[in-house]
């Protein structure tokens, strides 16, 4: 059997882990951190006639950037309209495509850093392969990641990103199986009688403004 991102590497230029000639703060291929949310523009604090220099700094940074939050009301981006999180079924490719609209992903974009990553335990890690897609704008100002021309070769993409969405879930079905497949028994714990594992998925919408996309399959449990 073939490595789970052998297929996937055959697509499109997955960029290493470590961002190329770059000692950075946060790796932009380090798959256990999350983007927040926001713009991350830095623009400055207006001062408006009837302010104090305390309400200044208390009022909310509308440029700036929104930590991550496991919270359902408050993980919802503040200055954009669609994000967050979905679980879903392998869906056919109609419904998929419909979905990424109403999150308005940036489906056109041929021009993104593309990370992978299988996990070595799918029962505690959750997942069995992530991908995560990055734009140049925020490689460049949320990780500060150099964007020499030596890095071109990693983000000028074969495919769109609505295409390589895609394309990763028709992969994940053809190496995994679909249904209750023999690949997977016993991934979440399951006995193969009362509780058998299938393939599902899930989609972040890490950063909408910044274009960070993450997705991965998963495992679920059907039990009598």
């Amino acid at each position: 059997m073939s490595d789970p991102l052998s297929a996937l590497a055959a697509r499109v230029h997955l960029a290493p882990a470590h961002w190329p000639g770059a000692e950075l703060e946060v790796q932009p291929g380090d798959l256990t951190q999350f983007a927040p949310q926001g713009l991350g523009l830095g623009a400055p604090l207006v001062m408006r006639p009837w302010d104090s220099l305390e309400s200044v700094f208390e009022r909310a940074n509308y440029y700036g950037l929104q930590p991550p939050s496991s919270h359902p009301l408050q993980a919802a981006p503040t200055t954009e309209a669609a994000g967050g999180v979905l679980y879903f079924d392998p869906p056919d490719q109609a419904d998929f495509w419909a979905m990424l609209r109403l999150l308005q992903v940036q489906t056109h974009l041929c021009e993104y850093a593309a990370f992978a990553a299988a996990a070595a335990d799918p029962l505690h890690e959750r997942y069995l392969v992530q991908l995560r897609i990055m734009s140049p704008t925020a490689l460049r100002l949320m990780f500060h990641a150099p964007m020499e021309e030596t890095h071109q070769a990693l983000l000028q993409q074969p495919l769109t990103v609505g295409e390589l969405l895609w394309e990763f879930l028709e992969q994940q079905q053809a190496y995994w199986g679909t249904g209750f497949s023999s690949q997977l028994r016993g991934a979440m714990g399951g006995d193969g009688d009362w509780a058998k594992e299938t393939l599902a998925f899930g989609l972040l919408i890490e950063n909408s403004y910044q274009c960070i996309y993450r997705l991965w399959s998963r495992v679920w449990l059907v039990t009598k």
